[in-house]
């Protein structure tokens, strides 16, 4: 078996940090001279070529594991190269920002997934991907606020002054989410969308499509979403004022959102959407502007491994339930 790292140096804050992760790379594979390697990505999207590039070069029965190390933005790109592989395995050493997926194993599951050794040698499981044209996720997708707001705060954050302003990056974001709200465009624009087939055309602020139930570091916007049903979760916000956006902001990042009437959640495999406006989306961190929006579920799309032990962690007990009032 092979074992390809993949670092995003800009995950690390500290360069001895980021120092110590590939010096506990090295030792753990002291003995294993040659079934390694290590991949610095340079920019966004350039670990998806490095992946493909690195498979390509090994015999197509020959098992390998590719480590996503840093956040959920070079776990979407480790995934998008290794997408069509099938003797290749997905997991992420989590230093980044938000570390969503790895969340969705517990909110304490990350220092099992920083110890090598014992990740190298843990079992895998298929675990569902979203599919939108070449593109793969694991994590989730929206339309409207969030999209707009990432694409806001990518322009920033990936911009001429990137070194001097990666620090501040919570900032960014809500500097972004702001600036977001006043975009009247967006929190009132129309869309024609369709659930399997079933009309939910409308005006929404925002549609979250939900592989797993954490989002954003801290949140847990969908409480019921399980990374491996076979099926995606829908949550649409009906809301034409940014008042009413904040109002019910906390319900949304919180997965409270029975307790209004603005939003509607569903469960399907494959959503479409298209507006006369461009669509501004948002896929695990990537944000891009698009005229139509397809995705669908692809059931047990790739295998993931994880520490011996650590299974998905069921947080439907953060939802607001009519009745018994559970709260985050």
């Amino acid at each position: 078996m092979k074992h390809f790292f993949v670092i995003n140096p800009h995950s690390f804050h500290k360069p001895e940090i980021l120092k110590g992760v590939t010096e506990d790379i090295d030792s753990s594979f002291s003995s294993r001279t040659g079934d390694y390697q290590i991949y610095t990505s340079r920019h966004p999207r350039d670990a998806v070529a490095a992946v493909r590039r690195y498979l390509l070069t090994l015999p197509a029965d020959e098992a390998v594991r590719i480590y996503a190390v840093g956040g959920d933005g070079i776990l979407f790109d480790c995934l998008n190269g290794m997408i069509k592989f099938p003797n290749a395995e997905l997991t992420s050493v989590p230093y980044g920002n938000a570390n969503d997926y790895v969340r969705a194993f517990g909110e304490d599951a990350a220092p099992a997934f920083r110890d090598i050794k014992c990740l190298a040698a843990s079992p895998s499981q298929p675990v569902d991907v979203i599919n939108c044209g070449s593109n793969y996720a694991l994590i989730e997708a929206n339309v409207g606020l969030v999209g707009q707001t990432v694409i806001r705060a990518n322009a920033v954050l990936r911009g001429p002054r990137a070194k001097w302003v990666r620090p501040f990056t919570p900032h960014i974001y809500t500097m972004s989410a702001v600036r977001a709200l006043t975009n009247f465009e967006v929190i009132r624009q129309k869309y024609q969308v369709l659930l399997d087939g079933e009309d939910y055309s409308g005006a929404y602020a925002n549609i979250h499509v939900a592989n797993i139930p954490c989002d954003g570091g801290t949140f847990v916007p969908s409480p019921y979403a399980v990374p491996n049903d076979g099926v995606l979760d829908v949550i649409f916000m009906a809301t034409s004022s940014s008042m009413e956006v904040l109002k019910n902001i906390d319900d949304r990042n919180s997965g409270r959102f029975e307790k209004s009437d603005i939003f509607v959640y569903k469960k399907c495999r494959s959503l479409k959407v298209n507006s006369q406006a461009s669509l501004s989306v948002q896929m695990d961190g990537e944000a891009f502007y698009a005229r139509e929006f397809n995705l669908e579920i692809v059931p047990g799309g790739v295998r993931f491994f994880a520490p011996e032990g650590l299974s998905f962690a069921d947080y439907s007990h953060r939802a607001y339930k009519k009745g018994t009032r559970a709260e985050r």
